[in-house]
């Protein structure tokens, strides 16, 4: 089963839910305050390795330009 993320329009709580495929479109509760949630897209990294075993990131990444000292005061 995949993990979606969703985030609070009320409160701005950000969760995560294990769900069944199945159930990929039925909309979430906030456990915090039982509003309506929406799904997001989730984001990942991706690394890879070259031929001296340097590893680098391949993609984009939301987060170099991000001044937060960690990811939970993230809104994304």
């Amino acid at each position: 089963m995949p993990v979606y993320e969703y985030v609070c329009s009320d409160c701005g709580l950000k969760f995560e839910l294990l769900r069944p495929l199945s159930q990929a479109s039925d909309g979430a509760s906030c456990p915090q305050c039982q509003h309506e949630a929406q799904r997001i897209l989730s984001t990942f990294a991706c690394f890879s390795k070259d031929e001296s075993g340097l590893s680098s990131s391949i993609g984009g990444n939301s987060c170099t330009s991000c001044s937060a000292l960690s990811c939970d005061s993230c809104n994304l």
